[in-house]
């Protein structure tokens, strides 16, 4: 679980729910900010194990100038992660920098607030989207920086004991603001892993930045599974062009199925509850990552997991 903001007594929140694993937003370079995260998260009880959100990539994905530097941090971040036990690194390859949404303020479930994207209102980014490169990449480029990375980094990975988590662009479309993307489906997360087949070369599956597409999420996971180092779980409405998230517990994904689906294919990762609801008293000022909602989609899952 992502823990937001990261407090001790978010994490005491978090330990008393049943969390066992803790998921860090990149907390800049260095050794250092991981060995407090390690601290506070083993004071509460648990264990500081994956490491996602605003890892800087976007001058290796396309290729700009001081990519390789940036590459030689993205490896110094795994050697850091290993000396603090840490063991799974989820990253993506969205060209824009991070998933995006066109409003945060649709109204859920009692009045809870939760965060939409519709293609017809883009350009109106709530959320973590900081902007891509004045010229686009092409989708083939993409492909190449993605492979020509892979290669450069899994080594370390491997040496490290660390395995990489790639999560799909959300939201899933093969074109957004005049440029392509490249990871939108369960036949794009395959040929990710073909470019480089290695222990590392792992997926973080989403199923609700995949679902939107139209994807079988079911299928995806039992056909990946053997890749699969990560999972999130969040809840949708909608298709890749106009979608909506919701609760966990009342959206078009059929949750236990997809929990069946994992104990089925012989998952023993871990699963983070991601996007929820912003509830009654909360800012909504990180929304999809307030605490409230995800408490309850913590509790909820954990319910799904025991039952199934």
């Amino acid at each position: 679980m992502i823990v937001n903001p990261f407090t001790q007594r978010n994490l005491q929140f978090a330990a008393q729910v049943g969390v066992s694993d803790i998921v860090l937003t990149y907390p800049g370079p260095g050794l250092a900010p991981l060995r407090e995260a390690q601290r506070m998260v083993e004071d509460a009880g648990m264990k500081l194990t994956h490491l996602e959100r605003r890892v800087p990539h976007l001058k290796f994905v396309h290729r700009l100038p001081g990519w390789e530097a940036q590459v030689e941090n993205f490896k110094n971040l795994i050697r850091h992660m290993a000396e603090t036990g840490m063991n799974v690194l989820c990253y993506n390859w969205m060209p824009d920098d991070d998933w995006q949404r066109t409003s945060s303020t649709v109204v859920e479930r009692g009045g809870s607030l939760v965060t939409a994207f519709n293609l017809e209102e883009v350009g109106r980014n709530v959320t973590d989207a900081g902007g891509k490169p004045p010229m686009p990449t092409p989708a083939a480029q993409l492909w190449e920086n993605l492979e020509r990375f892979l290669h450069n980094v899994l080594p370390v990975a491997e040496d490290a004991g660390v395995k990489l988590a790639l999560h799909p662009d959300d939201p899933p479309l093969p074109s957004l603001l005049g440029q392509e993307r490249i990871l939108y489906s369960n036949a794009a997360l395959r040929r990710a892993i073909d470019l480089a087949p290695s222990p590392s070369n792992g997926l973080c599956y989403c199923v609700g930045s995949l679902h939107p597409a139209g994807e079988d999420v079911i299928a995806g996971i039992l056909d990946l599974a053997s890749h699969i180092v990560f999972f999130h779980a969040r809840n949708v409405c909608g298709c890749a062009e106009n979608f909506v998230e919701t609760w966990h517990d009342n959206g078009e994904i059929d949750m236990p199925a997809v929990i069946r689906a994992l104990k089925a294919s012989g998952y023993t990762g871990t699963v983070r509850p991601d996007h929820a609801p912003s509830m009654v008293g909360e800012s909504n000022e990180t929304p999809g990552y307030e605490m409230l909602g995800r408490l309850y989609a913590a509790g909820y899952l954990r319910g799904l997991m025991q039952a199934a």
